[in-house]
């Protein structure tokens, strides 16, 4: 399976059309590339606020959730034109609450929903946001991880004893201690559940809150075992620059590496701890 881990950069948009194309530039690119998944990066509906510039922070979720069934309905359509599977990174959607959630579409129209379980403080105390209640598999090997919550092991296990192979991770990191534990936490998940993960980074900065910076790049990774490469890192964009990291994923050389390399680490895992 050919993979793209996109790295979207914020623009300064004045129109909503100038987002949408925005994402359909970054889809095409993935695709012509061969992509036959590719993967947003976290919120990267904010760079809609550029609609309304004086915005309070605390505003953010409801103003951008009215854009929800719009941007759902576009990555369903780009999913389906361009043949692949999208991982739309995630957006705000009301239901009860605002939740961060997860859309992946698939080019047959049947998409999946998976809201962040994990909530940072900003989004508790700032956003006021709802949190989902647990994690499921988009669509077995497929799993999603929205930032946060691929930093604790539970969840990444939760989705490879579901069937998980590919763990997509879309990530929005304002610094680089926050960019390292994202990265060290997928590259963590990778080995104990020998998986590949892939890590998608929102950068670029809107100039004020609720994004005065982000830092990171993007990137496909495999466990830390032959015969993958030593730095385990498959494909990688240039850290703050947009960009589409490519890559080719053997599912078979994955479950031959769990049941052959020299260390274990799926097999030899103990549900007990």
């Amino acid at each position: 399976m050919r993979v793209a881990a996109i790295n979207w950069r914020i623009r300064d948009i004045r129109r909503r059309d100038g987002f949408f194309e925005h994402l359909a530039e970054l889809v095409e690119q993935a695709a012509a590339q061969g992509a036959e998944l590719a993967v947003l990066p976290e919120l990267a509906v904010l760079e809609l606020l550029g609609l309304d510039p004086e915005l309070p922070p605390e505003d953010v979720p409801t103003f951008l959730a009215a854009f929800a069934e719009e941007f759902e309905l576009e990555a369903g359509k780009l999913a389906a034109r361009h043949g692949l599977t999208l991982c739309a990174g995630s957006h705000f959607r009301r239901e009860r609450d605002v939740l961060n959630v997860s859309i992946t579409a698939f080019p047959d129209g049947m998409t999946r929903y998976q809201p962040k379980v994990k909530l940072t403080s900003y989004e508790r105390d700032v956003w006021k946001l709802g949190r989902g209640q647990h994690l499921e598999p988009a669509n077995p090997p497929l799993g999603v991880t929205i930032c946060y919550d691929c930093e604790f092991p539970e969840s990444g296990r939760k989705l490879a004893e579901s069937g998980v192979l590919i763990q997509c991770v879309p990530a929005f990191t304002e610094t680089k201690r926050g960019f390292q534990r994202v990265r060290w936490s997928c590259h963590a998940r990778a080995i104990e559940n020998q998986i590949y993960v892939v890590h998608s980074s929102l950068v670029g900065s809107l100039g004020r809150e609720p994004a005065p910076q982000s830092f990171g790049s993007s990137a496909i990774l495999a466990p830390c075992i032959e015969p993958f490469p030593e730095s385990a890192v498959l494909a990688e964009t240039a850290r703050g620059e947009e960009g589409v990291a490519i890559a080719d994923l053997d599912l078979q050389m994955l479950l031959l590496a769990r049941e052959q390399g020299d260390v274990r680490n799926w097999n030899d895992r103990a549900p007990e701890w």
